[in-house]
């Protein structure tokens, strides 16, 4: 999607990003690409993504992805001026997000209890890393720390090795901004019901457990255990990763038909009267025995060989990508699910598409303004019409 500008769904609200990092920053930049206005509000200091590796000609990529479609000022929070300005935005805002360790909004006077009473329609959004209560309610997380305590990292490698995080150390930061754009997209149509606001507390741990809400019900439901299994699937096999001439290849067999297409594909027609390979129940308890024979057959041909040979019988599979080869692949392309932004100080940069299509309320991805450039545009206003308000509520 070009820069062109489109409205989109969310036109008409107004939101105030106090946030820094990952998961509060994320949530903002999908409410402003579905169209939203959002304010940005950096501390004298700046955002600690901006110094964030890898960096573009001085500022952190992660920056830029996660600010796309905000506008950008700065604001000392910890003054009274600044406080002061922040319940003035607040005062005519929709939304007003946060990722601060539980307590720090109270202590600058920036609480739910504080807002709602200059504007009761006001949805306010608190983000903890491990919920609003309890023991760890006060205590400061990031992404890989929540992979290891949420129990992510105790699944992910290959069975025997240290427990590993997700290579993508934003994984839970992201999802937990998508989980709490539904929260807040939730309490918009109750306000409009309503007509009132609402405090919201959600949680990176929270999010984490969300995400693995199947596999919850495998262990403490089933009584399952699980262990780290590399790329396969706990659930069927043959489903995993095989490695060919050249590189890998995933391939998926869910369906007795599948099975049988693929033993027919692999001329190897008599597993299908292996009774080790009888049903996917079979399968998946001679899990090895399965995998030692796969492997060596499809470490004699190329990965494209396979593609051509599976996908005519039928059988779901696909070559790893990394970013650069999938990047310019017809479906993502014609998809626009690369996005390029256009920015004065940082030069083009790539970044994630749109991840929806409105045929009536089309978004765009737009560039994030440079740190504090809108600074002035937004507060003067406040200064020059509204001197009396900042003094009361500061």
């Amino acid at each position: 999607m070009s820069e062109t500008t489109h409205k989109g769904p969310l036109a008409g609200i107004r939101v105030l990003d106090v946030s820094i990092m990952a998961a509060g920053p994320w949530t903002t930049a999908i409410l402003g690409m579905l169209g939203a206005e959002v304010i940005k509000v950096e501390p004298p200091a700046g955002d600690g993504t901006r110094w964030a590796l890898p960096t573009q000609r001085g500022m952190g990529t992660n920056f830029i992805a996660m600010n796309v479609n905000k506008k950008d000022i700065m604001l000392d929070l910890k003054t009274e001026e600044g406080a002061a300005y922040a319940k003035a935005l607040a005062a005519d805002c929709d939304v007003f997000v946060q990722n601060f360790r539980v307590g720090a909004m109270k202590r600058l006077g920036l609480d739910y209890d504080v807002l709602s009473t200059i504007n009761p329609k006001l949805i306010y959004c608190s983000i903890s890393g491990f919920g609003h209560m309890g023991p760890l309610a006060t205590v400061g997380c990031g992404d890989p720390i929540m992979q290891a305590f949420s129990g992510f990292a105790a699944q992910n490698g290959a069975e025997g090795d240290l427990a590993e995080s997700f290579r993508f150390t934003g994984f839970l930061d992201l999802s937990t901004g998508a989980i709490a754009v539904q929260d807040i997209l939730a309490a918009l149509v109750w306000r409009q019901e309503t007509g009132r606001g609402q405090d919201i507390n959600l949680s990176m741990l929270e999010a984490a457990m969300e995400m693995q809400f199947t596999r919850i019900s495998e262990l403490f439901g089933a009584q399952q255990a699980s262990s780290p299994s590399g790329s396969a699937n706990p659930a069927f096999a043959p489903d995993r990763a095989y490695i060919a001439e050249d590189r890998e290849i995933f391939v998926s067999v869910t369906r007795a038909r599948q099975w049988q297409a693929l033993c027919k594909a692999l001329e190897r027609e008599d597993l299908l009267s292996d009774n080790r390979f009888v049903n996917n129940r079979a399968r998946c308890a001679n899990r090895d025995a399965l995998d030692e024979i796969l492997l060596g057959i499809f470490v004699h041909k190329p990965s494209v060989w396979w593609l051509r040979l599976l996908k005519r019988a039928g059988i779901p599979c696909v070559v790893a990508h990394d970013y650069e080869s999938f990047r310019y692949h017809q479906q993502i392309v014609e998809n626009e699910m690369i996005a390029e932004v256009r920015t004065a100080q940082w030069g083009d940069v790539s970044v994630g598409g749109l991840p929806w299509h409105f045929e009536g309320t089309p978004c765009s991805v737009r560039a994030p303004s440079e740190p504090g450039a809108d600074t002035d545009e937004i507060l003067r206003p406040l200064s020059d019409t509204a001197p009396a308000l900042l003094k009361d509520i500061a």
